[in-house]
């Protein structure tokens, strides 16, 4: 029997098929058909198609229907998943590194035989390297592998540019909250770097774009309160008195969020439309770190990257121990945080 499709159906059928090694069918009526070969005749295939995520079906097509057919390579098929490990991204850790490598070696095994192997190589090779650097102490930052002792020699800019990166993709992607949670973090630890300095007029336009969001969220809030309350009236006894107490347990879980969020000084609690003490809070935390940021503009820069590097270089080349008491002060009245400074004295006391 033979099996036909028209072009919209088969164009469907083979979006949705996910069959490995899956081969293509290219039919005389113009469509087209992903599927495996089961087995075949004299006259026809019989092949298993990817119907849905979770079902297969097997179709009978005849050989007089079909034009050609692509064959799947299984090497290719498994190189396109691991082609895009490289170049790695920054700011990787151990761990991310050891997955992509497993993931390459895996290819390697499976595929031993494979003309992209030679290819795979080369990026296995690459990524052992990168990982060998990470473990050692490096990091890798703007596409650039910077050596242990590179970083360690000026960790304090490093690391402040590092939370540039992530407050930068975050905003890219419109994650305002975690991205502001992070400029929390800089204004805690880096605000005498150049990173913080960089970033405080792209902080200030995600703070008003945030707070116009959440502004517009707490105006809509009694109408949302008395909508509900309308829902309510409608309801059986019963029902009504379910759907109450539903919602007096959610609103004493987003309350129990918001004091433990206050008293840990998140800064940025999390917002509920349904919880206005949040968006309140919110809106007066916002307004408070705008002021912040616009004095903080006029103020005198103090440049902390500078004083970890002078502090660090003057540890290692000199032997004045007043000389170096005085360059950590220098560090501690930049305002460097306490892991930094403790750095600075381990290397004093060990010369």
């Amino acid at each position: 029997m033979k099996t036909r499709h028209s072009a919209p159906f088969s164009a469907a059928l083979a979006l949705l098929s996910g069959v490995c090694l899956a081969d293509t069918f290219q039919l005389k009526d113009g469509s087209t058909l992903e599927g495996r070969i089961l087995k075949e005749d004299d006259t026809s295939y019989h092949v298993e198609v990817q119907v849905t995520k979770s079902i297969k079906d097997e179709r009978t097509i005849a050989k007089a229907d079909v034009r050609s057919i692509e064959r799947e390579q299984p090497d290719a098929k498994a190189f396109e998943a691991i082609e895009k490990l490289m170049p790695a991204p920054d700011l990787l850790t151990a761990s991310d590194y050891e997955a992509r490598i497993k993931s390459v070696e895996k290819f390697l095994t499976d595929h031993r035989g494979s003309s992209r192997a030679p290819a795979a190589k080369v990026m296995l090779e690459k990524l052992k390297a990168e990982a060998n650097e990470i473990l050692a102490g490096g990091i890798k930052m703007n596409g650039k592998i910077i050596p242990s002792t590179e970083y360690l020699a000026n960790a304090y800019e490093i690391d402040a540019r590092v939370m540039e990166a992530r407050f930068r993709t975050l905003i890219k992607e419109a994650r305002y909250l975690e991205a502001l949670r992070v400029f929390n973090e800089m204004s805690r630890d880096f605000r005498n770097t150049d990173a913080y300095r960089e970033v405080l007029p792209l902080a200030t336009q995600a703070i008003n774009t945030y707070l116009a969001e959440v502004t517009q969220v707490a105006a809509g809030f009694d109408e949302r309160m008395r909508q509900r309350q309308v829902g309510l009236s409608r309801m059986t006894p019963d029902d009504r008195a379910t759907t109450e107490a539903a919602i007096k347990e959610e609103t004493a879980e987003l309350e129990a969020r918001l004091k433990a969020e206050k008293d840990a000084k998140v800064g940025w609690v999390t917002t509920s439309p349904d919880l206005k003490a949040s968006l309140d809070e919110t809106l007066t935390f916002g307004k408070q770190e705008l002021n912040r940021l616009s004095s903080f503009k006029s103020a005198t820069p103090v440049d902390g990257g500078k004083a970890y590097r002078d502090a660090l270089r003057l540890i290692h080349t000199g032997s004045d121990k007043n000389a170096m008491t005085t360059a950590i002060s220098a560090a501690k009245s930049a305002q460097i945080p306490q892991k930094y400074i403790a750095n600075l004295e381990a290397a004093a006391a060990a010369k």
